[in-house]
């Protein structure tokens, strides 16, 4: 898909295909933001500070920053929200640093680990170690309750394809 340029609402309908199992129980609402990282300038050879914007265009190579936002209307505590989202398609993952109860998958959200402990099956020979582009699904499983009337987020990059 190189020379491909994506619209911002493209990459938020994939989003909103993710799985909400916490808001399909009624106790909660899952919504997504779509943002592209800036870099400031450099100086004194330190990396600028990073900015993040809502676009209407990405390109390839643009890095993007997807938050998930998880809102508990219930008059309880929502406990074991599991929080498992696609990767768009025309996104590579490219890290986050919520990784407290974080997993990939490379299987289409069969099963989930550590990138590192993740492989590819390859016909013929011994399975390959997974890699970011091989990354089809994040998920977050927290292990304490999110309060009533509370919202929690987290969020992961990816490169546009």
């Amino acid at each position: 898909m190189i020379g491909k340029s994506w619209t911002i609402m493209t990459l938020a309908a994939a989003l909103a295909m993710g799985t909400q199992p916490a808001a399909a129980q009624g106790t909660g609402v899952l919504t997504n933001k779509v943002e592209l990282e800036k870099s400031g300038p450099v100086i004194d050879g330190r990396e600028g500070e990073k900015t993040y914007t809502t676009p209407d265009v990405v390109v390839p190579g643009d890095r993007i920053r997807l938050t998930l936002t998880f809102t508990n209307n219930a008059a309880a505590p929502a406990a074991g929200v599991n929080l498992t989202n696609p990767i768009p398609q025309a996104l590579v993952f490219d890290g986050t640093n919520d990784t407290s109860g974080f997993a990939l998958s490379v299987d289409g959200g069969k099963t989930f680990g550590a990138l590192a402990a993740l492989t590819i099956a390859v016909t013929g020979v011994a399975p390959r170690p997974a890699a970011a582009p091989d990354v089809t699904h994040v998920r977050w499983v927290w292990p304490d309750a999110v309060p009533a009337g509370q919202s929690r987020s987290v969020a992961f990059f990816g490169r546009v394809r």
